[in-house]
C-alpha cells in the first residue's frame, strides 16, 4: 500500500491529484479507517474562500497611507536626482493598494481590518484575529454547505482525543441559527475551534473556542471592528461568539451557552466526564436569546 501523508491527503481533498494518483489514494482510504477519518477532518475544513474574497468589496486606501507613500517616493526621487518617467512609474493609487493588500496578507495591518477602523485596546489578540477572519464570511460563503453529521462527529472526536479540548456544539436552532460546520483552525500553533451558524437572514454567526490558562471570566460584550463579540472564559477555555449587526441578542445567547442552559447538538458521550459548563438541555434559554426585529 502506498505511503499517504497529510500533504498528499490535502492535495486529494483539494482535487489537485492526477487521476492515477487519486485512484491510488482512494484505494488506500478504502482500506484504512484512520485515513478515512483524516480525510473527513480535512474535508470539514474546506470552505469556498475564493467566492468570499470575490464578493467582498476592496476597502478604501487610507489617505494617511497614500500621503506617506507619496512622501517616501518624493524623498527617494530627490536623493537619486533622477527625472521620473511617466511610462515606468507605478500609479500611486495602485501602489498604495498593493501595499495594503500585502500588509493584510502578512497580518501587519490588523487595525485596518474589520471595516478599516482601528481595533480598541484591551481586546485579546486571538479575539482580534478571529474578528478579522470572520469579517471575510458572507452569507454566500456558507449558505450552500450542508450539515455533515459524520464529519462533524469525526472532527469533534479528534478535538477531544488529540487536543484534549472538551468542546461541544450548542444547539441554537431555537434562536433561529442553523448549524453549518465545525473546523479546527490554528492560532500560533494552538488549536482554535470554530463553529459556524447561519440565521434565516443576514451574515453567519460563529462561536470560537481556544485553550486559555487564565482564570474564569464572565460574559462580556465588545465591538471589534465590524463584529459584535461576546466573550467569556471557563475551565481553561476561552470563548467568543461573534457576528455583524443582527437581530439576535448575542449577549443573551452567549449567557445561555456559558451558563449551560443551551442543549448540545453534538458533544461528548454521556460516559465521558462532563465539564461544569457543559451545556444541558433547555430550549427555553435558547428561545429567549432571539432578538426583537424592527
Amino acid at each position: 500500500m502506498m505511503n499517504v501523508d497529510d500533504t498528499l491527503l490535502m492535495a486529494y481533498v483539494d482535487g489537485e491529484l492526477a487521476p492515477e494518483q487519486r485512484a491510488e489514494v482512494e484505494a488506500a482510504i478504502a482500506h484504512s479507517d484512520d485515513l478515512a477519518g483524516r480525510v473527513a477532518a480535512l474535508q470539514a475544513s474546506v470552505l469556498p474562500y475564493r467566492a468570499a474574497y470575490e464578493r467582498r468589496p476592496v476597502p478604501p486606501v487610507p489617505e494617511s497611507l497614500t500621503r506617506r507613500i507619496d512622501e517616501l517616493v518624493s524623498v527617494t526621487t530627490a536623493q537619486k536626482r533622477r527625472p521620473a518617467r511617466a511610462s515606468g512609474r507605478f500609479p500611486m493609487q495602485w501602489a498604495a493598494a498593493a501595499f495594503v493588500a500585502g500588509a493584510i496578507c502578512s497580518g501587519v495591518l490588523t487595525g485596518y481590518l474589520g471595516g478599516m477602523n482601528p481595533l480598541k485596546p484591551g481586546v485579546d489578540p486571538w479575539v482580534r484575529s478571529v474578528a478579522d477572519y470572520q469579517v471575510l464570511y458572507g452569507r454566500d460563503t456558507v449558505a450552500n454547505i450542508r450539515e455533515d453529521k459524520v464529519s462533524t462527529e469525526q472532527v469533534l472526536s479528534d478535538i477531544h482525543q488529540r487536543d484534549g479540548m472538551p468542546v461541544n456544539v450548542p444547539d441554537l436552532r431555537q434562536a433561529g441559527l442553523k448549524f453549518k460546520r465545525v473546523q479546527r483552525l490554528n492560532y500560533h500553533d494552538r488549536p482554535l475551534i470554530q463553529m459556524v451558524y447561519l440565521p434565516e437572514r443576514g451574515d453567519p454567526v460563529a462561536l470560537c473556542v481556544i485553550e486559555d490558562a487564565k482564570g474564569d471570566a464572565p460574559v462580556s460584550t465588545q465591538q471589534v471592528g465590524e463584529m459584535k463579540t461576546v466573550t467569556w472564559r471557563a475551565n481553561r477555555l476561552a470563548y467568543v461568539l461573534l457576528a455583524r449587526d443582527t437581530s439576535l441578542d448575542l449577549q443573551k445567547l452567549g449567557q445561555g451557552i456559558a451558563s449551560g442552559k443551551v442543549a448540545e447538538l453534538y458533544g461528548q458521550s454521556a460516559e465521558e466526564a462532563p465539564r461544569a459548563s457543559r451545556a444541558a438541555p433547555c430550549n427555553d434559554a435558547a428561545q429567549s436569546c432571539r432578538g426583537t426585529t424592527t
